[in-house]
């Protein structure tokens, strides 16, 4: 797997397309990996992005529809007061996989997935049948909060503090289509290198990983 990634990681991390990445985010109805529904999920891979709003299985905590503008009302998903369509949840992950599959064997980069995106998403897509269908398209996945802490000194390593750090704007934060575009514009402008990508990229199905 390692050989692999150093492959990989070669051709990537120098080109500006970048074209095996995939970014990903997750907006959530709460922090509570082992509960929480998602809400939104996006990828982007160069120039094609991928966008699902979902209806929540489960309330929205106040604290994340302060933060993202979602909220719900009579079965309808709400974007700071306007609906938005949704997709059914097996849907969207299919989709989202159908999405992935188009990638050669890509490696999914989120900022904090480790900790939060990956054992929501992971959790669903077990709790649908769809894990194996997942992993049979992709390759692992990488942390750029993990990367971004030992690649630079800095005061916050919080996707907004990083993109104005760098990229010198700000952004709607918590929009998952805004975040994937600006994670990638990041990744793009460190350059990391690809030994120090491999040493954050990770592969997780249940308790397994390398």
């Amino acid at each position: 797997m390692e050989e692999e990634l150093c492959t990989l990681f070669a051709g990537v991390t120098h080109r500006k397309d970048e074209d095996r990445l995939v970014f990903f985010d997750l907006e959530t109805t709460g922090l509570n990996t082992s509960s929480c529904d998602i809400c939104q999920l996006s990828a982007i891979c160069g120039k094609r992005v991928f966008n699902a709003y979902l209806f929540p299985r489960c309330p929205i905590d106040y604290g994340a529809s302060k933060v993202t503008g979602l909220t719900t009302q009579d079965k309808q998903l709400l974007l700071h007061g306007q609906p938005v369509e949704t997709v059914p949840i097996k849907e969207a992950l299919k989709s989202f996989i159908s999405f992935l599959s188009t990638v050669n064997r890509p490696i999914l980069v989120g900022h904090n997935c480790k900790r939060f995106d990956c054992p929501i998403l992971l959790r669903i897509l077990r709790e649908f049948d769809l894990l194996d269908n997942f992993f049979d398209v992709v390759s692992g996945f990488l942390d750029t909060l993990l990367l971004s802490r030992e690649m630079f000194s800095l005061q916050k390593y919080s996707q907004p503090f990083l993109v104005q750090h760098f990229l010198h704007k700000t952004y709607g934060a918590h929009n998952a289509t805004e975040d994937v575009r600006l994670l990638q514009e990041l990744f793009t402008v460190w350059r990391p290198s690809p030994n120090l990508v491999i040493r954050h990229t990770f592969y997780e199905k249940g308790p397994k990983h390398f």
